[in-house]
């Protein structure tokens, strides 16, 4: 099974955001000067969904979008080839 990548939970943010709030796909895309099915595709994975729609989708259910950068584990690999 494959592990969910950034993408695709962002996907499951945004939808869940919209759910939450009562706000249907059709009346975000509405707001926001999209198509109902580009909206639809984004939300799926067959369209990008970017991180400027991502933030502009959630502010319209009252939310903030927030990157953070933390530190990356080291591959069992890296460690070896850092004590060498």
């Amino acid at each position: 099974m494959t592990q969910p990548t950034t993408v695709d939970n962002l996907r499951v943010i945004v939808r869940t955001a919209l759910h939450d709030k009562g706000i249907s796909q059709a009346e975000a895309a509405r707001r926001l000067g999209l198509s109902t099915k580009y909206m639809s595709q984004m939300l799926t994975g067959r369209a990008p969904l970017t991180l400027t729609w991502a933030e502009q989708i959630l502010a319209l259910c009252g939310k903030r979008l927030t990157i953070r950068a933390v530190a990356a584990r080291k591959s069992r690999r890296m460690a070896e080839e850092a004590r060498s």
